[in-house]
């Protein structure tokens, strides 16, 4: 009994250990997928920070709209002030935020010259299948290197990306901190704190 016991853990702990390592491969996959079309449309604009941006915008879009989910980040970015907010409000956010999310990773690019990238497995497997990290090692080409990590969870069989940081830097963290700032100042007004935003980033 206890044999049997005992092997039956060690097939249950193999097929999770595979498992595992087919999902990391799936996510790691789906972030490659998307470093790679995000570079093939910045390509044209490389170096050019000064140029009109806005077919670029527009082509990041397409690209990462399957790949990013823009709606769970805002809720998360929007924080307490979520609950508070009505479906108008809400939906007014996503897109402000979707905007600011790409022109974020397009400014960034354009004006990051990469050399190379390579994915880096991870030390230690996460405990569940359905969400993996995946680290991105950039190097670009004046020899400068980054530790990019990406967050993704598998939503309705799709990979998607739920949260980045770049050196440290937790883009997730940071934007909420922002939105609740803007919303302080503007006494709680959820309207008057997304019209200030959306006022910031068309002027970046």
């Amino acid at each position: 009994m206890q044999i049997k016991l005992f092997l039956s853990c060690v097939a249950f702990c193999l097929s999770f250990s595979v498992s595992v390592q087919a999902s990391w491969d799936e996510a790691s996959a789906e972030v490659e997928k998307s470093i790679e079309a995000m570079l093939e449309k910045v390509t044209p604009y490389r170096g050019q920070v000064d140029a009109d941006l806005e077919p670029l915008y527009q082509s990041l879009r397409e690209v990462t709209q399957e790949s990013v989910d823009y709606p769970y980040l805002s809720k998360l970015v929007m924080g307490k002030y979520y609950r508070r907010a009505n479906d108008e409000q809400k939906e007014q956010f996503l897109k402000v935020f979707q905007r600011t999310l790409i022109k974020t990773y397009g400014k960034t690019l354009v004006s990051f010259n990469i050399k190379d990238y390579k994915l880096q497995k991870n030390k230690t497997q996460s405990p569940k299948p359905n969400k993996q990290k995946v680290v991105v090692k950039v190097a670009s080409s004046n020899g400068q290197e980054y530790t990019l990590i990406n967050y993704m969870v598998l939503k309705d069989g799709q990979w998607k990306l739920v949260n980045i940081v770049l050196d440290g830097f937790n883009l997730r963290v940071t934007f909420k901190n922002q939105f609740s700032s803007m919303a302080q100042k503007a006494k709680g007004n959820i309207s008057k704190a997304i019209e200030n935003w959306s006022d910031s980033m068309s002027k970046k």
